[in-house]
C-alpha cells in the first residue's frame, strides 16, 4: 500500500513540475520598461519578457526585487578609449591608430558590478571587447565594443641606393650630375634600392635616349602616397650611328623640298633650251632675208 503512496505522490510532484515550466513559460501583466528592458510579472515574480504576437511573454529566472529600482539598474553610462568620449549603445565602435587601448566604463549604478578588458594591446583590424554589467538583484546587460586599428601608412620615400649600368651613383640634391654616355646604348640600367619597401618607384625619361643634354625622372611614392622626384642628368656624345640616323633623318625631312628643286631644275633646263632652239631659229630667218 506504502509503495501505491509512493507513485502516486511522485506523480503529482511531476504534474506540478511541468505545469510550473508552462507558467513560468506564460503570458505577462503590468510590463514596463526599465533601463531599456521589457519586464513583467507572471506567477507572483518579476520576469524579463519579450513580446510575442503582440503580447510579452515571461522568459529566463524570476526576479525576485523591483527590476525598476536604481540597485537592479545594469546599463552603462559613459564609457572612454584612450580619453575619448564613446556614444553608449549596445554595439559600439572606434576607430585609433594607436597599438594599445585604455578602456574606462563606468555603469549608472555604482554598486553594479562591471567586468571588462581595461588595458587592451590592440591587432590591425578589428579588436572586440564585452562589457558586462551586473545590477544588486541580478540583472546582466552586455555591451559590445569593436576598437578598429588602423594601419599606419608608411611616408619614407628615400632612395638608400642606386647603381647605373652597374655603378653606383650617390644623389645630391635628390640629383646625379655630370653623368656622360658614350656607347649607343638606347636605355640606362637603372636598379634602386628603397629605404622603405612598401615605397613604389616610376621612371620617366629612360627610353630612346637622344644625344645631347638630356634629363630622366625617378618618382618615388610613400605607401602614404607621398612623392619625391629625383633627377639624372645626363649627357650622350654622338657616336657613328647616331651621326647617320640624323643624318638618314635630315634628308627624309628635306626630300620633299629637293624633290622639288630638281623638278624646277628640270623644268628650268628644258625652258632654257627651247628658248636657245627658237633664238637659233629666228637667227637663220634673219640671214636668208
Amino acid at each position: 500500500m506504502k509503495k501505491f503512496g509512493y507513485i502516486f505522490l511522485a506523480l503529482i510532484v511531476s504534474f506540478l513540475s511541468i505545469n510550473l515550466v508552462k507558467a513560468d513559460e506564460g503570458v505577462v501583466y503590468s510590463p514596463r520598461e526599465c533601463f531599456g528592458v521589457t519586464y513583467g510579472i507572471h506567477n507572483n515574480h518579476w520576469h524579463q519578457a519579450i513580446e510575442q504576437n503582440g503580447q510579452y511573454v515571461a522568459t529566463g529566472d524570476p526576479i525576485y526585487t523591483y527590476p525598476c529600482s536604481p540597485s537592479n539598474n545594469p546599463t552603462l553610462k559613459t564609457l572612454t578609449v584612450n580619453g575619448n568620449n564613446i556614444t553608449v549603445s549596445d554595439k559600439m565602435e572606434f576607430t585609433t591608430y594607436d597599438e594599445t587601448a585604455n578602456i574606462v566604463a563606468t555603469p549608472n549604478y555604482q554598486g553594479a558590478n562591471i567586468q571588462y578588458e581595461n588595458n587592451k594591446q590592440l591587432e590591425v583590424g578589428n579588436n572586440i571587447i564585452t562589457i558586462t554589467i551586473t545590477s544588486a538583484g541580478g540583472l546582466t546587460k552586455t555591451y559590445e565594443l569593436n576598437i578598429i586599428r588602423q594601419k599606419v601608412l608608411s611616408t619614407n620615400n628615400n632612395i638608400k641606393k642606386i647603381t647605373i649600368d652597374g655603378k653606383e651613383y650617390k644623389f645630391k640634391d635628390n640629383t646625379i650630375k655630370d653623368l656622360f654616355i658614350t656607347s649607343n646604348k638606347k636605355t640606362l640600367k637603372i636598379k634602386i634600392t628603397l629605404e622603405d619597401e612598401t615605397a613604389k618607384i616610376t621612371i620617366k625619361g629612360n627610353d630612346n635616349l637622344k644625344a645631347g643634354d638630356n634629363t630622366i625622372t625617378i618618382i618615388s611614392k610613400a605607401e602614404s602616397g607621398n612623392t619625391q622626384e629625383y633627377y639624372i642628368n645626363y649627357h650622350k656624345s654622338f657616336v657613328l650611328s647616331d651621326i647617320i640616323g640624323t643624318i638618314i633623318g635630315i634628308l627624309i625631312l628635306a626630300s620633299p623640298i629637293i624633290l622639288i628643286i630638281i623638278i624646277i631644275s628640270i623644268k628650268n633646263k628644258k625652258r632654257y633650251i627651247n628658248n636657245s632652239h627658237y633664238y637659233k631659229s629666228k637667227k637663220r630667218l634673219f640671214k636668208k632675208h
